[in-house]
């Protein structure tokens, strides 16, 4: 089958003139490890989409040059959750753009001042004791290019450091994250789950391609030992968990809305979240490029696969209140935590 498709591209650029040799080859890579990872590439006509995406690229010179055509590369999969990035710095060069045609189409508002402060970049992870023994943890999203052993360590310390004040029950607040790296929101939150497959990653014909696990307090999803922890604190009984979720929470912020789904004793509060409820490869490309795009869907304990978003059991519209004591989301999940 690979032979057959690097011959159907030689035959493609024969037609098409570029001004460096170096752009011909990183498109072909690009369309070669699409074509196999995308969870949705068994229902793209390929030879369709390769024209389109040689023609837009047809006066390129440099990597910034392939914008248009990656373009539509990730509109012909119709991956809204795909993007491509610069190797060197990270930047975008590519997002998907045909919303119109979007496979899981969301039709709430995301108003630009409450997408300011959710994705303001001086969010950082909080914590607190809340009134009546409660256990806050505020996880945002977590980039890419960060030390991700020290990232869950400030997440596991605070469980550890609030465990000790004989905390009742845990709110754990997933309504500004946008995602990023889930290694260390999960693995520091890992005794919170509790030990167990925690949720699977799953192919579009549901077949299981990777399950994700905590063992001894830590997580393992393809690689383990991808973060180290010691298993702290441990839990005589699995304790009640509040989830709190917006729209706004995506992408990573979604495994972890996951990883608790099904879970004793848990309700979710807030909104369903944004709809990127898919794993997201990270191929480098000829060094040049990194293809991030989908390759499987979420998965909880339980078997239920969540093809659009993650839904709630109790619906309190999204505002952005910097006082916890304010909270109309944090007070429904405080009243539920305290009831027996």
């Amino acid at each position: 089958m690979k032979k057959i498709l690097v011959f159907s591209v030689s035959l493609i650029f024969n037609t098409i003139c570029f001004s460096q040799a170096n752009i011909k080859s990183l498109l072909d890579s690009v369309l070669l490890k699409a074509r196999e990872v995308s969870m949705y590439s068994s229902t793209i006509n390929w030879d369709s989409l390769q024209k389109q995406v040689y023609s837009k690229a047809a006066n390129a010179s440099t990597t910034q040059h392939l914008k248009p055509a990656l373009e539509t590369l990730l509109n012909g999969l119709r991956d809204h959750h795909g993007r491509f990035l610069d190797a060197t710095n990270y930047a975008t060069l590519a997002y998907f753009t045909d919303y119109k045609n979007q496979r899981y189409k969301d039709t709430r508002t995301k108003d630009p001042e409450t997408w300011k402060a959710v994705n303001d970049t001086a969010l950082k992870f909080g914590y607190r004791l809340l009134k009546n023994n409660i256990g806050y943890l505020k996880i945002v999203g977590i980039g890419p290019n960060v030390d991700i052993q020290k990232e869950s360590e400030k997440i596991r310390n605070a469980v550890i450091k609030l465990s000790k004040k004989k905390v009742t029950g845990w709110i754990i607040d997933l309504r500004y994250n946008g995602g990023g790296n889930m290694y260390p929101m999960v693995s520091g939150i890992a005794p919170i789950i509790g030990d167990g497959i925690a949720g699977k990653l799953v192919s579009a014909n549901y077949d299981t391609l990777f399950k994700w696990t905590i063992d001894k307090g830590n997580f393992t999803y393809d690689v383990p030992g991808v973060i180290t922890l010691p298993n702290k604190p441990t839990f005589r009984v699995l304790p009640k968990v509040a989830v709190l979720t917006s729209r706004w929470t995506a992408s990573s912020g979604e495994v972890v809305a996951t990883t608790l789904k099904g879970r004793p004793d848990t309700k979710f509060f807030g909104e369903a979240t944004g709809g990127f409820a898919t794993n997201t490869g990270w191929e480098i490309i000829n060094d040049k490029i990194i293809m991030v795009i989908s390759t499987g869907m979420f998965c909880d304990r339980n078997g239920v696969v969540y093809e659009k978003n993650i839904p709630v059991d109790m619906e309190v519209l999204f505002e952005v209140e910097k006082n916890t004591d304010k909270d109309k989301c944090i007070a429904e999940a405080v009243k539920w935590l305290r009831t027996e």
